[in-house]
């Protein structure tokens, strides 16, 4: 049973080290899919108002800058 719970601990272990690189590619094709897909085309054909086309780059952003603080914190706690 103890070799059992420690391979887990260990497959956690390697979910959480994952490169943060993984996470960049994944806002970027977020971000592509947002601005080139027909979803932007519906959205702009919605009446809304005129800071809500702003709200997908709001979040691309917000992402963009917790993806470089992790970053940062993983860098800082290997050194």
């Amino acid at each position: 049973m103890g070799h059992q719970a420690s391979a887990t601990a260990a497959a956690v272990r390697g979910l959480n080290t994952r490169p943060r690189s993984d996470h960049s590619l994944l806002i970027c094709l977020l971000a592509l899919f947002l601005v080139n897909s027909p979803l932007n085309q519906w959205w702009s054909n919605l009446t809304l108002s005129w800071y809500a086309m702003f709200i997908p780059w709001g979040v691309i952003i917000a992402l963009v800058a917790l993806n470089q603080y992790r970053q940062h914190r993983d860098r800082a706690d290997g050194d």
